[in-house]
């Protein structure tokens, strides 16, 4: 929990100093207030666009060609044309334009797109302040030394250093979601001398001394030169990051430091690195198959052909004289590369082009899913990258922030202790645990004070709508007689016209207390202070230096003399006030861990403890609360010392703050405060479908172990039947090995069921980067569940590091929400984000991004399953489709003796891959569905059949392999053997060899398009009618081909107007498209026999696995 600071006239605002570091850094910048600096990259624009028009087409091919297939393809193309090929250079031309083609019109676009929102961030109008006057500039003409002006509301387009802010307090308040996904509101302060400035009036000749840029969002330091006045040191509390919003704040002015590309925003949205799918290594390992293949058939072909003309030299007679030296190397590469040309198409050429439309168009379906749009917002999905859509399908661990993901972040009071004595809140009412059938009173001595400390010690604002109410009231006539009447109960304890002060105070504030708008830094602050409100304590603001508050019908205000901030190192904060009696008090709240320790021996410290471990087991969060009153002298001894020392070096801030803890000492305990942070909608439905879809969920939190476990609970991570063991409190290696053996010897035990693992941070850092590392993954992945408790952010990233590089390499997921997540969201191979209102950095650098965290079980169980069988299909099918037209071409070859001589004429090669059947392949590729999501979603186990690239296995491969050997046969001798007696028309006219090339080709499209058609689940009527007509185009197409005399190859003129007139020819059709298909069809009957029936079994093992948990 961070508490901003708080700073105003007369209030002192103490932290632990930080030394200025910049003077240490080894490069540091100046930059002169108001002056704004030229030159290379000193501008405010950000682009994430890879190419400008004029360099596109030769940075695009480039690109293009470096990818090894693309580049041997190229190859291909260029032996084609230079050898006597045996095909149409044509045939390797076209295919290839048309693959760069589309994939630079794919990129094109997509860097379009980048264009577009680079112009339309850079295009923004902002306001610049110059020599005194406001100006409006366009976004991208901001650098550094430039004077920004941000109205509230508005994002802030650069780093800027805050040097004025409206008012005279010199704060300024902004929300951080577009950096670390906290909409919280945080403080900034205006460098002390610059308080009350504004834009004409601000100093000439300052200076800014800042170091080089770095990514750390949460690091800043620098150096102000006011003229005539001692350097300042500037943190992070002076400087307003790119894309924070300025609140409650009319105004703001900084001087920008960093620009453009060189902002934390800018820095930290750059990609952590390319990330790849499981199945490029499938593909690859395919493709060298069959690379293998084909020089196994052309070396093969090119020996036999040797072979055969030595063995036949009767056909010299009418074929002439073979070459003089057949085995020089002109004639050795010219027959090589012959068979190189004929058999290339094995390898699917648009295989690459396909799978990446097929992904590119797949990653719109998440945006258009409306299943996973926010209902509140409206905001759909977004797909950052579509090179992941099929890793969606193989998760088998899943990484989980807990606070902002599995939770709202949207703290709630829920219960509270006080002297012992806990109570509940139930519908607005405070309610004794004991009692429940009447709420207490609320303004007895201790309930009553409880509160009133909640409502004092923050650093929670009120919004700048009902803080100008207040104002405005305290600035009308009767503000005078307000103010008196505050001056006289400070001198006197007792008035004997309370009442009709009393009065006239709330005549004053009425309407200011009712629905007031609070906004903090912390969502725990903000909900204890709502809590007091509720119950009859109602913070109504600050004026100056004065909290007011409205207690029951009377209104009190109290002067606030000090903050001592909170600190990750303190875990508590403190202010001190001044009551209308003139007394001094000091209120705490913070960690129990912390508090307990300053706090007077007391019953209650006991009582207390046990009440916030009650607290703790229902997952609820907790901080203890303690005051003290302070003697008037002890506090103006404090007060004389520290006016004595100097406050301008850090030194001398270290001893003002020790003297100010000084008086954090001897405290009253008075209670503790517990606060639910809000479960997700549906969380506890989808992680107990992802256990059962046999992904393993890692829950990383930094909550202390007794909270994480009961939210891990409450939503259902862990069962309260699993066996638990812990690995938690460890400080050495021994202690870890031992933990680590008794772990290995539970698991080994045949009656242990679903287990748990819990780890703390502590018990972590003797796991990573350590021997022990190896033993812990190995029994970290067989337990159901791991819980890992109080973990700094590059421990989650190691986690997730661990885990993906263990010898079983399982495919990792990981999702959250905060900047501090961001590392463990890039390192896994597949990264969701949640974003909340205002966008969130996680939902940027994540790969997937949604508002919500149930919306990942249709994204994995359904969409996820999807895009793997789709893929899979897609895959197989274009090896299967081209390994079949390969296989007639080396058949042929037989046939004629190795002769070079190809069946097929040049066009039909050219078209195979182009349009006649990669259409409606693309087209099931993006619509085919397996099974549908109502029946994914009931049966989270179907996700188990997929892990391990399954559906991409050996054995899938060679079921396709072996179908595409099979067709083959069936398609060419069912053809020879029609083809036998010559004659296959009422023409009595012969059929040549282009007829026979003809009606191979027809029966291998036909065959092919319905073995697609076949192997579709879910028959659209697009799919349906994009089959049908690539069919029918490729009739059209041959028959208006064959009724002209183009001579690519050969003479093909009028042989297909033949074939579709003869019976012979139609009866083949059918003969053919029986023998081949009918085994495949019953394939695909007993396969989907299987399937329902292992769905039934799926049906009644979760109905034992839902009672169960």
């Amino acid at each position: 929990m961070r508490h901003g600071g708080l700073q105003g006239s007369g209030i002192n605002c103490i932290s632990v100093p930080q030394s200025n570091k910049v003077s240490a850094a080894s490069q540091t910048r100046q930059i002169e207030v108001g002056v704004a600096e030229e030159g290379k990259r000193k501008h405010n624009k950000i682009k994430t666009s890879k190419y400008t028009l004029l360099m596109f087409l030769p940075k695009n091919l480039s690109e293009q060609f470096r990818r090894v297939v693309n580049f041997y393809f190229l190859i291909v193309t260029v032996i084609a044309i230079v050898i006597d090929s045996p095909v149409s250079p044509f045939t390797s031309i076209a295919p290839l334009s048309f693959m760069v083609l589309v994939t630079a019109v794919k990129q094109g676009y997509e860097d379009w797109l980048r264009h577009k929102a680079d112009n339309k961030v850079n295009n923004q109008i902002v306001e610049i302040v110059h020599k005194g006057v406001i100006k409006q500039v366009k976004n991208s003409s901001i650098s550094p030394g430039t004077l920004v002006r941000v109205k509230r509301g508005r994002e802030v387009p650069a780093d800027l250093v805050l040097l004025c802010a409206e008012g005279a307090k010199g704060k300024c308040y902004i929300t951080t979601a577009n950096l670390d996904g906290e909409t919280n509101l945080k403080s900034l302060r205006v460098p002390p001398p610059l308080v009350g400035y504004t834009a004409d009036i601000i100093p000439q000749g300052i200076r800014i001394e800042v170091p080089e840029p770095v990514a750390d969002l949460y690091t800043f330091y620098g150096r102000l030169e006011i003229p005539g006045m001692e350097s300042l040191a500037l943190s992070t509390e002076n400087i307003m990051l790119r894309g924070s919003r300025v609140k409650n704040t009319e105004w703001a002015i900084g001087c920008a430091v960093y620009t453009g590309e060189e902002t934390k925003l800018a820095l930290n949205s750059k990609y952590a690195g390319n990330k790849f799918s499981s199945s490029e290594t499938v593909v690859n390992n395919y493709l060298m198959f069959f690379i293998y293949l084909l020089i196994l058939e052309m070396t093969g072909s090119y020996v036999a052909k040797m072979i055969l003309e030595h063995w036949h030299p009767q056909h010299e007679l009418y074929l002439g004289p073979w070459e003089k030296d057949p085995f020089h190397v002109k004639n050795i590469f010219q027959d090589l590369f012959s068979f190189l040309l004929l058999y290339y198409y094995i390898i699917p050429m648009s295989l690459y082009v396909t799978i990446e439309l097929y992904k590119f168009i797949g990653a719109f379906f998440i945006g258009w899913d409306q299943d996973l749009r926010c209902d509140e917002t409206g905001r759909p999905a977004i797909a950052n990258t579509s090179d992941l859509n099929e890793e969606l399908g193989q998760v088998e661990v899943l990484f989980s922030d807990k606070t902002g993901t599995l939770t709202k972040n949207l703290m709630v009071f829920k219960a509270c202790s006080i002297k012992g004595q806990i109570y509940e809140e139930r519908d607005s009412k405070l309610y004794d645990l004991e009692r429940f059938d009447e709420a207490v009173d609320i303004f007895q001595t201790d309930i009553k004070f409880f509160f009133t400390i909640l409502a004092l010690c923050h650093s929670v604002q009120v919004s700048s709508e009902d803080q100008k109410k207040l104002s405005a009231r305290f600035s009308a006539s009767e503000s005078l007689q307000l103010m008196n009447i505050f001056r006289r109960k400070k001198q006197s304890k007792a008035n004997e016209n309370d009442t009709e002060e009393n009065g006239t105070w709330n005549r004053i504030v009425d309407g200011t207390a009712s629905k007031v708008d609070y906004q903090g830094s912390s969502p725990d602050e903000k909900a204890l202070v709502e809590a007091a409100d509720r119950n009859g304590v109602t913070f109504l603001g600050e004026e100056g230096n004065n909290l007011i508050l409205k207690i029951d019908d009377n209104t009190e205000m109290y002067e606030r003399l000090q903050v001592i901030e909170f600190t990750s190192e303190r875990k508590r904060m403190s202010v001190i006030v001044k009551d209308k009696n003139g007394k001094i008090w000091l209120f705490c709240k913070g960690a129990e861990s912390s508090v307990f320790t300053i706090c007077k021996d007391s019953i209650y410290i006991e009582e207390t403890d046990k009440d916030i471990n009650v607290f703790a087991n229902k997952g609820l969060r907790t901080l203890a609360i303690a005051y003290r009153e302070i003697p008037v002298d002890e506090y103006e001894r404090i007060s004389e010392l520290i006016k004595r020392l100097d406050g301008s070096s850090p030194e001398a801030l270290k001893q003002v703050t020790q003297q100010y803890r000084v008086l954090e000492q001897e405290l009253t305990l008075i209670g503790a405060t517990a606060v639910e942070d809000c479960l997700q909608d549906g969380v506890a439905d989808t992680l107990a479908s992802l256990r059962r879809a046999g992904i393993q969920t890692w829950v990383l939190t930094g909550d202390k172990v007794e909270t994480a476990i009961n939210v891990s609970q409450s939503c259902s991570h862990i069962s309260e039947n699993d066996k638990r063991m812990y690995l938690v409190g460890i400080q050495n290696e021994e202690a870890l090995e031992a933990h680590l053996d008794i772990c290995k010897r539970t698991l080994d035990e045949p009656s242990y069921r679903d287990m748990t693992l819990i780890v703390d941070g502590m018990s972590m850092s003797h796991v990573l980067d350590t021997p022990a590392a190896e033993v812990f993954v190995d029994i970290s992945m067989k337990f159901h569940a791991v819980l890992c408790c109080r973990l700094s952010p590059i421990q989650k990233a190691k986690i997730v590091k661990l885990i993906k590089n263990s010898p079983t390499r399982p495919i990792t997921a990981a999702i959250g929400d905060g900047a501090n997540d961001i590392s463990m969201i890039q390192e896994a191979h597949v990264g969701f984000g949640i974003y909340g209102k205002e966008g969130y950095q996680a939902a940027r650098s994540a790969d997937f991004a949604f508002t919500k965290f149930s919306m990942i079980k249709k994204v994995l169980l359904v969409l996820g399953h999807w895009y793997y069988q789709r893929l899979a299909t897609l895959i197989h099918f274009f090896f299967y489709k081209n390994l079949v037209l390969g296989n007639i071409m080396f058949i042929f070859q037989i046939n004629s003796m190795f002769s070079t001589q190809s069946i097929f004429d040049s066009m039909y090669l050219t078209f195979y891959n182009l349009f006649f059947t990669s259409v409606p392949c693309l087209i099931l590729s993006v619509t085919d569905q397996r099974w549908p999501a109502s029946l994914l979603l009931q049966n989270p186990t179907l996700y188990r059949g997929l892990k391990k690239n399954s559906l991409l296995g050996w054995q899938y491969f060679v079921a396709w392999f072996v179908a595409a050997f099979y067709h083959t046969f069936i398609i060419y001798y069912f053809t020879f053997v029609l083809f036998e007696p010559s004659v296959i028309n009422m023409d009595a006219k012969n059929t040549d060899l282009w007829s026979f090339g003809a009606v191979l080709f027809h029966m291998t499209l036909l065959v092919v398009s319905l073995k697609l058609w076949l192997q579709a689940g879910y028959h659209t009527l697009i799919f349906v009618a994009s089959t049908v007509l690539s069919f029918l185009i490729y009739v059209a197409f041959n028959s208006l081909y064959a009724s002209y005399d183009f001579q690519v190859d050969g003479d093909v003129l009028g042989t297909y107007i033949r074939l579709l007139h003869s019976p012979t020819f139609g009866f083949l059709n059918l003969l053919i498209v029986v023998a081949s298909l009918c085994p495949d069809y019953c394939v695909r009957l007993i396969s989907d026999r299987r399937g329902a029936k292992h769905i039934r079994s799926d049906n009644h093992e979760a109905g034992i696995f839902t009672t169960r948990l």
